[in-house]
């Protein structure tokens, strides 16, 4: 699923709250508007009937404009200035009555009332008419924007802690460890701020304090080796003193090795990438497992991959002490090419998917020696370098692949 930014989220409700505002003004206006032309109508109405009543009665010309005007309408009386009016008047509307008919009319911004009762024309000027204004609508629309992009900015700087919070947990998920988290205030993303900070320093403490324990045992067990090799150095050549100085440069390769994958699984040693031979990684892991070289076989491609020739090395050199300790005729062959490098020895079936051998201290049934750190390592490495570690089982064989 597809991650969206919580601030991208608040804003995109605060645009579709806008525009649902301006929707709902815009219907507003036009409704406000037809209420306006409806009551207007209405308005006219009633005063071409009062009018027609009274022309009926033969009201006096005199009362007749006399009640005009108390309704706001001007009666235009000369002829020729009310067919001037209505040259090119627009008719808005017509409403038949019992007494003849009545006209509204507009004609530059103005409203004309025009009654015909039996053939008499008599034509009024609207002058409390006028036009619909949607100015005020639009301004309270203006209001209702402003009070939510106040209501947007208010929530952005209440959120933007987040932000910084954010990219301090991410340089120190990077390995930062000098990283500081505490937001000011006593809002509850200050108080989490603060509980992660406190976080941090707590796990700072632990790794600097495993980083010395670390060095102290690699110190501790590098002086003896040191030791031990010197006296190893100094007995007749023989047979054993060989298989000593074996030993010796074993245990300091196994010590190095956890050293390595040690900074390797917490982030503070970098992948040096290079364009690499693949044959060479395989001597080097020979050369480190210190096995025979013809107790394998080898289809090799001669092409070259992007990795690390130190810990690619390990990985591979892992896989090779696999395949020797646990097939039964110590044989083990190698095949690779641009794609992948597989390592394959005859035994058993795995009892368990690949996953539960890459963990740390796991070993499966019938294990030789060793702390079950071997396929761990080989994963670890194998991720750090973006490729992939797997495994399957054919004609009897296990094989291990880390595919490019």
């Amino acid at each position: 699923m597809r991650r969206v930014s919580i601030f991208l989220f608040i804003t995109a409700i605060f645009v579709i709250a806008i525009l649902a505002a301006g929707t709902a003004f815009y219907f507003y206006s036009v409704g406000d508007r037809y209420r306006h032309s409806q009551i207007m109508v209405q308005r006219n109405i009633l005063f071409a009937q009062n009018i027609l009543l009274r022309m009926e009665r033969s009201t006096l010309p005199g009362e007749i404009e006399e009640a005009a005007l108390k309704y706001g309408m001007k009666w235009i009386k000369e002829r020729k200035e009310g067919v001037r009016l209505l040259k090119g008047a627009k008719l808005l509307g017509r409403q038949p009555t019992a007494f003849g008919f009545i006209d509204m009319l507009e004609k530059d911004g103005r409203i004309y009332l025009l009654i015909n009762s039996f053939g008499r024309l008599i034509l009024f000027e609207d002058l409390k008419f006028k036009p619909y204004d949607p100015k005020i609508v639009w301004i309270y629309f203006g209001l209702t924007t402003l009070l939510i992009l106040l209501i947007y900015w208010a929530i952005w700087l209440k959120l933007k802690p987040l932000k910084s919070l954010q990219q301090c947990i991410r340089r120190f998920g990077e390995g930062n460890l000098d990283v500081h988290c505490k937001i000011e205030g006593s809002d509850e993303i200050a108080q989490v701020s603060q509980a992660i900070d406190e976080a941090i320093e707590r796990i700072r403490a632990l790794i600097s304090s495993r980083n010395l324990f670390m060095r102290n045992i690699m110190h501790e067990l590098k002086t003896p080796l040191a030791k031990g090799n010197l006296i190893v150095q100094m007995l007749p050549e023989s047979k054993q003193k060989e298989r000593l100085e074996s030993i010796f440069v074993r245990l300091d390769g196994a010590i190095n090795e956890f050293s390595t994958i040690e900074q390797l699984s917490s982030g503070r040693l970098p992948i040096d990438k290079r364009a690499l031979m693949i044959q060479d990684i395989v001597d080097q892991a020979i050369d480190l497992a210190m096995i025979e070289k013809s107790r394998g076989e080898y289809e090799i491609a001669p092409v070259r991959i992007e990795a690390d020739f130190k810990l690619f090395s390990i990985a591979l050199k892992n896989l090779l002490d696999n395949a020797l300790k646990y097939s039964p005729d110590k044989h083990f062959k190698v095949v690779a090419d641009s794609e992948e490098i597989v390592v394959e020895s005859r035994g058993k079936k795995l009892q368990h998917p690949l996953d539960y051998y890459t963990r740390p201290y796991t070993q499966g049934e019938g294990a030789v020696s060793g702390l079950g750190l071997g396929l761990y390592i080989v994963d670890i490495i194998v991720k750090a370098h973006g490729f992939l570690f797997a495994y399957e089982y054919v004609n009897e064989k296990n094989r291990f692949i880390i595919r490019f």
